[in-house]
């Protein structure tokens, strides 16, 4: 007998591969049999008629590294259909926690947690007590360990001594389970570090097949130089390589992504393992501070490694201590102030450093031809903080699904879904997720193709959307229409 029996579905099963009628029966946390299960006894039956029955999705760019242990409810991302996501991103990393708490405070306001963990493998032991909603994999971000062991963060160049204690922290995190290394190699501190540093800490991946992922030192007018200084260090280290979030910013950078892309399955072509991931949005999501300090208001400058944007096409989603702000434009507050564009973001980064915006700058088109390439999958890089959150964190998975295969035909049904399930799941050694397939967990998705609707706009992000009828996890109900169940059925994802 199933405990649970899906019938009726139409099947698409993250392989790429054509959908299919069928049924399938779960017992305990896995897919215990796919066929023709109509007369099966179940102690539930759930009829999928007119719907489609995938993997859940699995986010590989999430920033929600400290709610996993202080809400344990990831909410928005439950609701679009992720079951598994991976943090430890743009080297915003978990370990050491005295200096995680003092590296996430840049993003988001760190409660004090009831927790504390001396490393990884401490981390990794109060989740498997303490699950969350949905399943995590980790990865160890250079930020955290470089504020770890160096004395001051915008120190250049890490002595020998210094550089062996990063290594050792790299070396325990892979030791642990981690899935590989994280680099964002625009912010504060990883920017001041130089190619070899990363080199060197990135080496001990290939012992345990693990990923460095990286968002690049430079988006914009020298994209090309990142891309091949990011396949550098991963060819020099000899580990398998994912470029974070691949846009081309700034107007005067647009249409670029062609050459981006070939540039990176000419390597692909040539034997280096290398994915991008991308989120279907024009508008990038980040600190306002690192906007400034990159150069972007710098008026005396056409160059930014972070692109230029103009105060109309920025959006404040977060301003602690003063949450009226949250939803206006730069424009608005460079109205009220009378002051030229970097005038006013130095006076709203002296009411808080901790400003996150949403910031426009990238082409459609360019958007389109990124997601359509075989080598891109689909991450978020969400965050739900402040009022006005990017509505990625809470719509990137139906806004594919409603935006650009039903409305646009921009990928196949099937394809997008690939992107989202069985790709990510065999780039980050993700093992039986990502596929429906008997004996894999049953990590599952049922949604209505003709009701499925990304409710998250930028003036109302925080909406679940519509048309997801159930999401499992682990074999468990985590949604059901529309609704999370509170449960806590999330497993770590130990690299394997």
């Amino acid at each position: 007998m199933f405990d649970t029996l899906i019938t009726n579905g139409t099947i698409i099963d993250g392989s790429n591969k054509k959908s299919y009628k069928g049924d399938i029966g779960i017992i305990g946390e896995k897919i215990d049999t796919i066929g023709l299960l109509s007369n099966a006894e179940s102690k539930e039956i759930i009829n999928a008629k007119d719907s489609i029955v995938c993997p859940g999705f699995i986010d590989v760019h999430s920033h929600d590294d400290f709610k996993i242990l202080s809400e344990r409810r990831i909410t928005h991302n439950i609701l679009q259909g992720i079951t598994t996501m991976i943090v430890g991103n743009c080297g915003f990393g978990i370990s050491p926690y005295g200096a995680a708490k003092e590296q996430m405070s840049a993003l988001y306001q760190v409660d004090s947690l009831k927790y504390k963990w001396n490393n990884f493998a401490d981390f990794f032991d109060l989740i498997e007590k303490n699950p969350p909603s949905i399943n995590v994999g980790v990865l160890i971000g250079h930020h955290t360990i470089r504020r770890a062991i160096l004395n001051e963060i915008n120190k250049k160049i890490p002595n020998s001594d210094e550089l062996n204690k990063m290594i050792y922290l790299v070396e325990e995190g892979m030791e642990a389970g981690c899935l590989g290394f994280s680099t964002g190699l625009v912010y504060e501190p990883g920017r001041y570090s130089n190619t070899e540093e990363i080199i060197n800490l990135t080496k001990p991946l290939k012992k345990y097949n693990g990923v460095y992922v990286s968002h690049m030192r430079n988006e914009a007018e020298k994209l090309f130089h990142s891309i091949s200084e990011t396949i550098h260090i991963g060819t020099k280290a000899g580990t398998k390589i994912q470029i974070s979030h691949l846009k081309a910013v700034g107007k005067e950078n647009w249409g670029k992504v062609g050459k981006a892309l070939e540039i990176i399955e000419n390597h692909n072509l040539n034997g280096i393992d290398i994915n991008a991931d991308q989120y279907p949005y024009t508008a990038r999501s980040t600190m306002l501070k690192a906007l400034y300090i990159n150069g972007t208001f710098d008026e005396s400058s056409k160059y930014s490694p972070m692109g230029k944007s103009t105060s109309n096409e920025v959006l404040l989603c977060s301003v602690p201590g003063e949450e009226s702000l949250e939803g206006k434009t730069l424009e608005d507050i460079q109205n009220f102030y009378d002051l030229p564009t970097e005038e006013t973001v130095e006076k709203l980064i002296d009411v808080s450093d901790k400003i996150l915006v949403a910031a426009f700058g990238m082409k459609e088109e360019d958007v389109v031809e990124i997601m359509q390439h075989k080598l891109v999958m689909i991450g978020t890089d969400g965050l739900d903080v402040g009022s006005k959150p990017h509505p990625r964190a809470w719509g990137t998975y139906p806004r594919i699904l409603e935006e650009y295969v039903i409305k646009k035909q921009s990928l196949k049904m099937e394809n997008a879904i690939h992107k989202m399930t069985e790709m990510p799941a065999k780039k980050f050694n993700i093992k039986d997720r990502g596929l429906i397939k008997e004996n894999n967990f049953a990590d599952l998705v049922i949604f209505n193709e003709s009701e499925i609707k990304d409710n998250a706009t930028y003036i109302n992000p925080k909406n679940g959307p519509s048309g997801i009828s159930f999401v499992f996890v682990n074999g468990k109900k985590a949604v059901v229409a529309g609704q999370e169940t509170l449960l806590y059925n999330g497993e770590l994802i130990r690299a394997s």
